[in-house]
């Protein structure tokens, strides 16, 4: 006889724990401690209660799957079975895709300048093109590099332009298309041969 799973008994206790917590994604931690399992069992666990997220190399598990895992396992007659074939049917999780880049040595120091054109600057966006996810993703990269080296710079070309003051003062109005007379007099006067 498979020894039974050891909160087993502590099903409906686990099961308010979870139906009561704000968590929404379960990491394995946090499955540790809900289920007060070692490492290796809560790896286990994700793989029986399924639904499996990989973010960043991370598993988690979502908070309705855990809660729909745990309803089923109680209404089961035997909850350590139910966690035993859940198991042996659950596909494995999913495993992120690696895209290996590496930047040629003179592009580990590459400015705002060096970019290319297919990454563009506009006050207030950003646009990126390219042939496929490749050329695009290539470019991320090297964009990731530009703002590790001239981060000010690149917040200079998305940072919106400050806005000119309007001038709502008729007075204030008058006074400066004075001075810019009296600017422009002064320069014709200075520039005329004399």
């Amino acid at each position: 006889m498979p020894k039974p799973v050891s909160w087993c008994y502590r099903a409906h206790e686990v099961r308010e724990r979870a139906r009561h917590s704000k968590t929404q994604t379960w990491t394995r931690r946090d499955i540790e401690d809900l289920f007060e399992v070692k490492r290796a069992s809560a790896q286990t666990l994700m793989k029986a209660i399924g639904g499996i997220q990989n973010v960043g190399g991370t598993h988690l598990v979502d908070r309705e799957v855990l809660l729909e895992f745990l309803d089923q396992t109680i209404a089961a007659d035997d909850v350590s079975g139910a966690v035993r074939s859940r198991r042996e049917e659950a596909a494995s999780p999913p495993q992120p895709k690696r895209m290996k880049f590496s930047l040629p040595g003179e592009l580990k120091s590459v400015m705002a300048a060096d970019l290319p054109a297919n990454i563009e600057f506009v006050p207030g966006r950003l646009s990126i093109s390219g042939r496929g996810s490749e050329e695009i993703i290539e470019a991320l990269y090297l964009l990731a590099q530009a703002l590790q080296n001239d981060l000010r710079t690149i917040q200079g070309l998305l940072d919106p332009l400050p806005e000119r003051p309007q001038v709502a003062d008729n007075e204030l109005r008058k006074l400066f298309a004075d001075l810019e007379m009296r600017e422009a007099h002064n320069t014709k006067t200075e520039v005329a041969p004399g």
